[in-house]
């Protein structure tokens, strides 16, 4: 019995990582968008597969530190100049921190690890073949002319999306046995290298970049003629991607550095000076979870969001919040210094990708981003025996859980 619902819980799980790149796409009555519908029921079966087994997994600092920073969400409530906003927003953030519990307590084998990363990876490569449907048809996105999209998501928000799959693509077929299956895996990259073009976006192309890291990353003891192989793939698709991108598109990306070097960021510059104003004079605590748009209403006239994740937690929850914030984020790092190398590598790229793009998308509250921020603490707490060790480019072992620090033991029905 127990066995079979913790199939139906992992299943309910991936099936929810699935869906995560449709976060907006196709809003319901009462339950709104796919993902939380499939959300609310993986939480379901995964809480009732925790309690059955009457005991959760040790605790890591990560783990520690997500529920520290929502605690500190929750007391800026106190001083909160928008309540309404910052009780939304810990609503928000007690569901992220189930995500990434969730995906503790299931995906406890190298096995399940990597099958949530294959969702993630399936359900972006559905976006961005979406993406290239509505480029094929003139379809072009809403609001943003020249610039495409799908599922009704945010051209930005979507390309970033579809960047941080790249990454997660490439660390599966490293890790599949079978080399037809990994070669598939690989198809992702000009896939999604063009729809990211597509979407124009200069945020995701920069975190793109990074993202490719992950080739000459994680090339290893490879033959010198497969090594030739790799490093032709991702210049070949940027090379294929660029000759099927209309040129006004193109165009837009290579304003990018002068951009930068402007101070414009893309219509940015002005919303992060009245941030940075309004975090000079509540540094230490904030305004509220949540209250960027309140915060910066009074100097621009209108609400706007951060369009920085470090930024809009400094306004929100102050320097305590922003400290905390950056000690996950060293947590999940830290982590991976006891993984194997593919690993390792695999989440340092993922992590860096992450944060390329997070500086100018408020991204602090989307379930992408604490899903690979969940994964990579899942992933960095899996320690092979020794005899599973095996190069860079070959098939991972299975891995044990390690028992994590500091040790947080309960009973699940507590």
């Amino acid at each position: 019995m127990l066995n079979a619902l913790s199939k139906a819980a992992f299943a309910c799980l991936w099936c929810f990582v699935f869906v995560l790149p449709w976060d907006v796409y196709a809003e319901l009555p009462v339950v709104g968008s796919i993902p939380r519908l499939v959300g609310i029921v993986a939480s379901t079966v995964g809480v009732l597969y925790i309690c059955a087994r009457r005991r959760v997994r040790p605790l890591s600092w990560f783990h520690v530190l997500t529920f520290l920073f929502v605690l500190w969400a929750a007391v800026s409530t106190l001083w909160s100049i928008d309540t309404e906003a910052t009780r939304t927003r810990l609503l928000t953030y007690l569901q992220l921190t189930v995500l990434v519990w969730l995906i503790w307590e299931i995906a406890w084998s190298p096995q399940r690890t990597r099958a949530l990363l294959g969702a993630y990876v399936l359900g972006v490569a559905v976006a961005s073949v979406a993406t290239i449907r509505d480029y094929l048809s003139g379809e072009h996105a809403a609001g943003y002319a020249g610039r495409f999209n799908a599922l009704s998501i945010n051209p930005n928000e979507l390309g970033m999306t579809l960047a941080i799959g790249l990454p997660m693509a490439w660390y599966l077929s490293l890790s599949h046995p079978q080399r037809r299956v990994a070669r598939l895996w690989q198809l992702y990259l000009p896939l999604a290298i063009t729809a990211i073009l597509l979407t124009a976006s200069r945020g995701a192309f920069l975190t793109m970049l990074v993202a490719l890291a992950i080739i000459p990353a994680t090339q290893g003891r490879l033959r010198l003629r497969t090594k030739a192989a790799l490093c032709v793939l991702a210049p070949a698709s940027l090379v294929l991607a660029a000759s099927f991108v209309p040129e006004a598109t193109l165009e837009r990306l290579q304003t990018t550095r002068a951009d930068i070097e402007s101070g414009y960021f893309g219509n940015r510059g002005f919303i992060w000076r009245a941030g940075l104003e309004v975090a000079r004079e509540h540094p230490l605590v904030g305004l509220g979870a949540g209250t960027f748009g309140a915060a910066v209403e009074p100097t621009l006239g209108f609400q706007w969001s951060s369009h920085s994740v470090p930024l809009g937690i400094l306004v929100e929850d102050g320097l305590v919040g922003l400290l905390v914030f950056l000690a996950i984020i060293g947590a999940a790092f830290t982590a991976l210094r006891r993984a194997p190398r593919l690993p390792r590598r695999f989440g340092i790229v993922l992590l860096l990708a992450l944060g390329v793009g997070s500086l100018s998308l408020e991204w602090g509250y989307r379930k992408q981003f604490w899903f690979v921020l969940g994964i990579v603490a899942a992933e960095a707490a899996l320690r092979p025996r020794p005899q599973d060790v095996i190069d860079l480019g070959s098939t991972a072992g299975s891995p044990r859980p390690r028992a994590a620090v500091p040790r947080v033991v309960a009973a699940a029905d507590q």
